[in-house]
């Protein structure tokens, strides 16, 4: 792991956990024309899912943390894939979070995630980002991420 990177994770106070292996018939990781396209991941802490509805039984910072949980899941998919050290910035992440019809604060439920991704990249290297409200994610996780990173050239 690139030594800047590594310094900065470990500032923040991050660990990449383990990289989890792909759910079903996918990739977890494609690597195509300078970018890597990181399937959808969610909060998964010692192999188990954290589940709930935001807004109902998870409430806005337990909804951050499991954003959070989710970018170091997704660092560490593209790290075991090549390496980030090889990785210029996150362009793309959509954020989609299992909330009651009630709760509108999905974008920051959303920058749990783009911390992680700010104190790995940078401020200036943050994503486009989208967050949408959903109303199953699937195992009942609360927080599913996807996300396109550029490889360096």
């Amino acid at each position: 792991m690139d030594k800047h990177i590594l310094e900065r994770l470990e500032k923040a106070g991050l660990v990449l956990p383990p990289a989890l292996p792909a759910k079903g018939l996918y990739h977890s990781v494609v690597e195509t024309n300078g970018e890597l396209y990181v399937s959808g991941l969610g909060p998964i802490v010692d192999g188990k899912p954290l589940t709930g509805v935001v807004g109902q039984d998870i409430d806005l910072p337990n909804a951050k943390h499991a954003a959070r949980i989710t970018a170091l899941l997704i660092l560490a998919a593209v790290e075991q894939y090549c390496g980030l050290q090889n990785i210029l910035r996150c362009t793309r992440m959509t954020v989609y979070v299992k909330a009651d019809e009630r709760f509108v604060r999905h974008p920051e439920v959303a920058d749990g995630a783009s911390e992680v991704l700010r104190d790995v990249f940078g401020e200036n290297l943050l994503p486009a980002r989208s967050a949408i409200g959903v109303y199953t994610l699937p195992f009942a996780i609360p927080v599913e991420i996807d996300s396109v990173f550029q490889l360096k050239c």
